[in-house]
């Protein structure tokens, strides 16, 4: 008599289950981090536009600092957002090919994770300057 073990994993290749909601989480997550980024870069260029604006001017002495440290913080938080979007797109990105080397198959991961956040960041951040300029 044949019996059958029922498993909590998938059969490879398969979908649904916990595996889909876990990449949906992911991705989701991905998708919040690089909104994220993309305000954090337009912060970013906002303050340090008033930085450089306001340098110079002994009377805006005081907005001078508080802009250079608001520039910095925002920059600082890009970089932070933007290296969690790359680490989360990374591990979305799967490529089963026998050919290619651990390696160079993690490497090739990399580079089209860091595409994907830079490119998608970028979007994001020229979608919210053009939202954010039709509510002024």
């Amino acid at each position: 008599m044949e019996t059958q073990v029922a498993t909590t994993r998938g059969e490879p290749g398969s979908k649904g289950g916990a595996g889909q909601t876990w990449f949906t989480v992911r991705f989701l997550a991905a998708a919040a981090l690089m909104m994220a980024a993309a305000n954090c870069f337009l912060k970013y260029l906002w303050w340090a536009a008033n930085y450089s604006a306001w340098y110079g001017i002994p009377k805006y002495s005081e907005r001078w600092r508080a802009a250079g440290a608001r520039a910095s913080f925002y920059g600082g938080a890009l970089l932070v957002l933007e290296a969690a979007g790359v680490a989360t797109i990374y591990s979305l990105i799967r490529f089963r090919s026998p050919g290619l080397s651990r390696p160079f198959g993690k490497g090739v991961r990399l580079v089209a994770a860091l595409a994907i956040a830079i490119l998608g960041s970028s979007l994001l951040a020229l979608t919210l300057s053009w939202i954010k300029q039709g509510s002024h």
